[in-house]
């Protein structure tokens, strides 16, 4: 009997046997080109992963990852430059750095600022409470703010959380106002000291002008701390 050798690639082949039928010859073709094509792919893959692993380097984390602080770094370096701008003790300022970091990440709000509004309203005392009904660190009243807030406001940390809510809150509705939008910062800090409606009330100018240095020489403070001396 006659046979006939079909390369199939990869260096191999098949016998067929020439009595075969036309269909098993064919599906014996189409098997033997079918394997020649993976067999290429398989080999070129093969190559490019071989001239890949020559001219690989070893991993590493880029600079600015590498660079970036942990949390607990952050929050301990935030802490010392409260303790020297304010001269609050170490677990204080430890507290009160982790939850102003949140705070102001939460409502993109610059963390220099929101230690200032609560020095300014409470010189960092969790139990502070004013004769109006304003409660904890941010000086924040449950009865016109809990709805809006959520959370137990008599919690330092949630009222922490409150007070940059209510004031990224301002800082957004000052920015629609036209004659505000220039400087909606200020308009949100005088908001937060008098209320949105007395914000440009004539009668309430010497308290928002005593209420807005005392944020800045506070913000002086804390950024004139931001390295030892």
């Amino acid at each position: 009997m006659h046979h006939r050798r079909l390369n199939i690639g990869c260096g191999r082949s098949v016998r067929l046997h020439r009595s075969a039928s036309v269909a098993a010859d064919g599906a014996a073709r189409r098997g033997a080109l079918l394997t020649l094509g993976l067999c290429a792919f398989a080999l070129a893959v093969l190559a490019r992963g071989d001239g890949d692993a020559r001219r690989a380097e070893p991993l590493s984390i880029p600079p600015a990852a590498a660079a970036q602080p942990h949390w607990h770094e952050e929050r301990d370096a935030f802490a010392a430059r409260l303790a020297r701008a304010y001269g609050v003790g170490a677990e204080v300022a430890s507290e009160f750095a982790g939850w102003i970091l949140e705070a102001s990440a939460r409502q993109n709000l610059a963390p220099e600022i929101m230690a200032s509004v609560l020095v300014t309203e409470s010189s960092l005392r969790k139990e502070a409470r004013s004769a109006m009904g304003a409660t904890g660190p941010a000086q924040v009243r449950a009865d016109l703010w809990a709805p809006f807030c959520g959370g137990f406001l008599d919690d330092p940390e949630q009222n922490v959380y409150c007070g940059a809510q209510i004031l990224a809150h301002y800082h957004q509705a000052c920015g629609l106002d036209a004659a505000n939008a220039h400087n909606a910062e200020a308009c949100a800090l005088r908001s937060y000291n008098v209320g949105y409606g007395n914000r440009d009330n004539a009668y309430f100018v010497g308290a928002m002008t005593r209420y807005l240095a005392k944020i800045e020489r506070y913000r002086s403070l804390l950024e004139a701390a931001g390295s030892p001396s």
